[in-house]
């Protein structure tokens, strides 16, 4: 596969290679949708498979994203030792098959055991791909080139109620798994045709050996430590994606068709904004004011915000509810290009996928798995007590947790934007 007449993986060509941007970002929307298909057709697996909203959310949150997380890192540093390219190929294949095997769960623990097989499939992509698309774009359309890309997520996930809303009718939710699975089984195909520079080994990289390098370049440059603090902040927010349609029908006078519907529809267009668009904004910002890309991201933060709490608390369906649905799905997206472009300009070529694949790990850990499953279990003990907002109060602690996304952003903001390159070298 080639793009503009160079190779891929010819870093030395740098510019913004279409083609490559938005192949790399039609497999993250595969990718995404087939995580969150779990989370859209929520209401019809719980049935089928007789889950309790504890068991649910395991299976939505940690047993997904505690493997996702641990392989997120093993996929960055594999992929800084054998090759970008490889360590995805391998990746779509796995998830794929699996989540076509999803869809033929019979139970709570059939379904366990297939969500971690998709999980370390789906980790490989964010650490390879990234990587990818930075050593190919030049310095002046980085945000934007990553904000493209991390628009697989909110078309990703905007597809996945869509589809849901749309397809599940039809098709139910067991042969949307299958049919999935089959596409990315075809993707692997073109995937494996993608040329990439090989990886440099002269440094011999090892997981010890990165992450403590890693930790070494980060005490030089703060920034970027502060930088990965937010982005993993943010993600609280994001942790409270799988019960959007348990909440919006529970408690917010909702249908699941219309439900999946709404969410999905305007999580395609507003998160499409949010990424892409936030990219853009900061690459503009960033040629034409001189402004720190982190100086964007925090004045977005800052706008948003407020609206996290109304949107849990309007009434379904009104003008302040939607408005608040807005900024909860910029919320989940407006970080990805400015905040990893700042995480990454201090570091050497050859830590950037393993920083990734680091974020990926406390992200998923943390802030999608611990605060998923703190939810779901929250919920079940207000359920029991009586409480008619049994799923509203969990999501907006988690929503609280998101914010500290802001004072992170600041400290980043104000951390030195460049570090002696030599110093960061060694150090790393």
């Amino acid at each position: 596969m080639s793009d503009n007449g160079a190779a891929p993986g010819n870093s030395k060509t740098k510019g913004f290679p279409t083609g490559l941007i938005l192949f790399l970002t039609l497999l993250h929307i595969v990718n995404q949708i087939d995580r969150q298909l779990v989370a859209a057709f929520a209401a019809d697996i719980m049935r089928d498979l007789e889950l309790n909203r504890s068991q649910f959310a395991l299976i939505a949150g940690l047993a997904f994203s505690g493997v996702y997380a641990f392989a997120a890192l093993a996929a960055g540093v594999l992929a800084d030792r054998l090759g970008r390219v490889k360590v995805l190929s391998a990746g779509l294949g796995i998830w794929s098959l699996f989540t076509a095997l999803a869809g033929l769960a019979q139970g709570f623990w059939t379904m366990l055991a297939a969500r971690p097989f998709v999980a370390a499939g789906e980790a490989t992509l964010v650490p390879t791909a990234s990587n990818i698309i930075l050593a190919r774009v030049s310095e002046r359309f980085k945000a934007g080139a990553l904000g493209l890309f991390f628009a697989g997520i909110p078309l990703g996930i905007g597809g996945g109620f869509l589809i849901a809303g749309l397809l599940g009718p039809v098709l139910g939710w067991r042969w949307t798994f299958v049919a999935m699975g089959g596409i990315g089984l075809v993707a692997l195909a073109v995937l494996v045709r993608l040329r990439d520079d090989p990886p440099d080994l002269s440094h011999r990289p090892t997981l010890l050996g990165n992450l403590s390098a890693l930790a070494a370049a980060f005490r030089i440059a703060p920034r970027g430590f502060w930088a990965s603090l937010a982005i993993i902040a943010a993600h609280a927010h994001t942790g409270t994606s799988p019960f959007v349609q348990l909440w919006l029908v529970g408690e917010k006078g909702y249908d699941p068709e219309t439900a999946a519907a709404v969410y999905g529809g305007m999580f395609l267009i507003v998160g499409l904004a949010g990424t892409f668009g936030a990219g853009l904004l900061g690459d503009w910002a960033y040629n034409r004011l001189g402004w720190d890309r982190a100086r964007t991201a925090l004045v977005t933060l800052l706008v948003i915000g407020p609206l996290l709490p109304l949107y849990r608390l309007a009434p379904g369906g009104s003008l302040p509810f939607l408005l608040g649905m807005v900024g909860s799905i910029l919320y989940m997206t407006v970080l990805y290009g400015p905040i990893f472009a700042v995480i990454e300009e201090l570091l050497p070529a050859r830590l950037k996928a393993t920083s990734t694949g680091l974020n990926m790990l406390l992200i998923n850990i943390f802030a999608l798995g611990a605060v998923s499953l703190a939810i779901g279990v929250a919920s079940d003990a207000l359920a029991v007590a009586g409480s008619l907002r049994s799923w509203t109060w969990p999501l907006l602690g988690a929503d609280v947790l998101a914010l500290l996304a802001i004072p992170f952003t600041w400290a980043a903001l104000r951390a030195p934007r460049h570090a002696p390159a030599a110093s960061v070298s060694s150090g790393a």
